[in-house]
């Protein structure tokens, strides 16, 4: 099972940064992250829909709090 989430912010380079380190991969989950001019684009690989739908929250939590934490 797979999941993209995209998400426009002002600093696509920082917010990716600040989020990789949470998101690591291994034999169960892999995360990939691209950057784009205006957008973060987080890609999530599973083998189940409830370890995805609980991955694809943790990236949309983690990308929330650090834009909070970031642009204070």
């Amino acid at each position: 099972m797979r999941s993209v989430v995209e998400v426009e912010t002002r600093n696509p380079d920082q917010i990716s940064k600040i989020i990789s380190k949470s998101l690591e991969s291994d034999k169960n989950v892999n995360y990939s992250i691209e950057t784009e001019e205006d957008r973060i684009i987080v890609k999530t690989v599973t083998e189940g829909l409830g370890a995805l739908r609980g991955c694809t929250d943790t990236v949309f939590r983690l990308v929330t709090l650090a834009e909070k934490t970031y642009y204070r």
